[in-house]
């Protein structure tokens, strides 16, 4: 027999998270009974993983250094950015799903392989910037497709970043000398979608508590020379109840459980966010799906228009699930839930371009 838990045993609620819901709630019921859907306009941006390892261990994320380590190697690569290609994909996230892009020493051939491509006008990823070598950070300047950079922090005190990630000071340390790098390149780089700080650090501190430390000296420079943008993480998902309280005891930090929040209608990240794993897999989403439930297909399989495809039986599922309020565990535990009935992402955000549905679903029937 399956339990059924309530969230409110499972969670810490909050008035904004009772915000959110009642938000959401009105938001999407009116859609819904209007017949308006604002699905994100598909084949626009692929997630490419070309990394699974990490060198680090922060205690509020799913990875693990004892699991999958594949690297993508430069042949698959350009086999995957050719038929996204032919697919009409235009830009092009780096991000890994757990690991990071850096641990790929192989990374700079691949922006290369971006840079050269009639098709793809933007790149971009997310990184704790740590791994970068001092010949790639030097090299970023060259590449006019870089769109984009979003840099992790987590902590900007030798101990705090102890704390967060399990590792010692001398990354802190490396990371710090990466970031004076940057600061001497940056200059030199277009970056129009721009330079992003996010830190994720010990609960209760603000951008305006942060202590004076080589970490936030380097980082206001960048702001301040760079116009990057610095923000504080204050909530942290459970990647599926994977990562619970007693795993991040002692930091002060929030962790919201999805289960907690309204989800209705299918979720706009199916549409935004596939994404080709490091070994070939391709997930549907590239959020949260650590253990592979999304799974659409695999390269070795399919070509790439079959597997995000409408005709293709596991992603038509996935969606119709969504739309039936069967959400697979993994989704209705996703704090990053966003509804194709909530027009709010894209009203805010006018490169959120969005279609109806139908229309979604017409795109990726070809």
């Amino acid at each position: 027999m399956v339990e059924h838990r309530s969230p409110l045993k499972d969670m810490r609620f909050n008035l904004r998270t009772l915000r959110r819901n009642l938000g959401n709630l009105a938001v999407i019921t009116l859609n819904r009974l209007r017949g308006r859907s604002f699905a994100p306009v598909p084949r626009r941006e692929l997630f490419v993983e070309t990394s699974q390892r990490c060198n680090l261990t922060c205690r509020f994320c799913a990875y693990d250094p004892h699991g999958p380590s594949a690297l993508m190697d430069a042949k698959s690569f350009r086999d995957v950015i050719g038929q996204a290609e032919a697919m009409g994909y235009e830009s092009v996230c780096l991000t890994p799903m757990l690991g990071d892009l850096f641990a790929d020493p192989g990374c700079l051939a691949k922006f290369e392989i971006l840079e050269s491509s009639p098709v793809i006008r933007r790149f971009l990823f997310y990184t704790n910037f740590i791994l970068a070598r001092e010949d790639t950070i030097r090299a970023l300047p060259r590449f006019a497709k870089l769109h984009a950079m979003f840099i992790s922090v987590y902590g900007c005190d030798p101990d705090t970043f102890a704390r967060v990630t399990g590792k010692s000071a001398r990354q802190y340390d490396r990371l710090i000398a990466n970031l004076g790098i940057l600061h001497e390149v940056s200059g030199a780089m277009r970056l129009a979608g721009g330079l992003h700080f996010n830190i994720r650090t010990v609960g209760g501190t603000s951008l305006d508590k942060l202590p004076d430390t080589p970490m936030t000296e380097i980082m206001r420079a960048l702001a301040r020379d760079r116009g990057a943008s610095l923000s504080i993480a204050e909530d942290f998902d459970t990647w599926g109840g994977t990562i619970t309280e007693a795993d991040v005891a002692g930091l002060g930090i929030r962790l919201i459980d999805g289960r907690g929040v309204y989800h209705r209608g299918a979720c706009t990240f199916l549409f935004a966010t596939p994404q080709v794993m490091a070994d070939g897999t391709v997930h549907a989403c590239a959020c949260r799906d650590v253990d592979g439930t999304l799974r659409l297909g695999h390269l070795a399989e399919r070509p790439l228009r079959e597997i995000i495809s409408w005709s293709n039986p596991r992603f038509r599922r996935i969606v119709e699930d969504h739309e039936a309020g069967r959400f697979p565990a993994v989704c209705r535990s996703c704090s990053l839930y966003r509804s194709i009935y909530d027009h709010r992402a894209s009203a805010h955000d006018p490169t959120f371009k969005v279609v109806s549905l139908a229309e979604a679903v017409r795109r990726l029937d070809g």
